[in-house]
């Protein structure tokens, strides 16, 4: 029944273009594994500096606002962990992570006092640094076997990745890097790892042109390095 419902859902997921419905359904599927939150999003940078993109996220207002308020995402052992990991993970085999910082385990103990059972998390890498997370979660202890885990972990790359290329669509906490026409084909070729000299012999203008359109987003982007500019427009899914 749970392999069923994650086949439906990816065959869903393949032909519907409305976003909205795509996660609606992606709600509705992860329920026969026994999850009955989720949240769907990335991030670039780290701590108080770190920007972030939601793209879903149907946890309890009460826990949500909690989390906020005390401002957990920074410092929270499962955004921590998808950093380092390539494979889903739960909740309950991070006890000797190494992401559990004094700070982290701050988090943990409010969530057991919510009263989580079990939280599932499926990392998402992407270009220039991009890092984002699916997470599942539950109220009850969940188990399943390799082949579940498996279609859980398809099924959240496709919702993610079905979100992320609705360019503008969820809630971020920057206001939109709105660039000219040329200032994103230099900072496409910045992402592609090419030089100041190496974007101007491709575009076919000066060095000091293609220098300064870099430095102009950069500004706009509130940014000390290309490289971070870079991260903060792959988030907002503009080059």
């Amino acid at each position: 029944m749970r392999t069923a419902a994650g086949q439906d859902f990816l065959e869903f997921c393949a032909v519907e273009g409305d976003v909205g419905k795509v996660i609606e359904r992606f709600i509705e599927a992860i329920g026969v594994f026994g999850f009955t939150a989720s949240a769907g999003g990335a991030w670039a940078g780290a701590g108080g500096s770190r920007s972030y993109r939601f793209y879903f996220n149907n946890w309890p207002k009460d826990w949500f606002d909690s989390y906020m308020a005390n401002r957990f995402m920074e410092v929270d052992p499962m955004i921590l962990e998808a950093r380092r990991r390539m494979t889903p993970f739960l909740w309950t085999e991070m006890v000797d992570a190494r992401s559990f910082t004094v700070e982290g385990a701050a988090v943990t103990a409010g969530a057991k006092a919510y009263g989580w059972a079990e939280v599932m998390g499926i990392p998402i890498h992407g270009p220039s640094s991009y890092q984002g997370l699916v997470s599942v979660a539950s109220l009850k202890p969940v188990t399943m076997n390799a082949a579940e885990r498996a279609i859980i972990r398809s099924m959240a790359l496709a919702v993610h990745d079905k979100a992320y290329e609705a360019v503008g669509f969820g809630l971020t906490n920057r206001s939109p890097i709105l660039l000219t026409p040329r200032e994103a084909d230099c900072m496409r070729w910045v992402a592609a790892g090419k030089t100041d000299a190496e974007i101007a012999i491709i575009l076919g203008i000066a060095p000091a042109t293609v220098h300064y359109h870099i430095e102009n987003v950069k500004k706009k982007a509130g940014t000390r390095s290309r490289s971070e500019a870079v991260a903060l427009l792959v988030l907002a899914g503009s080059v």
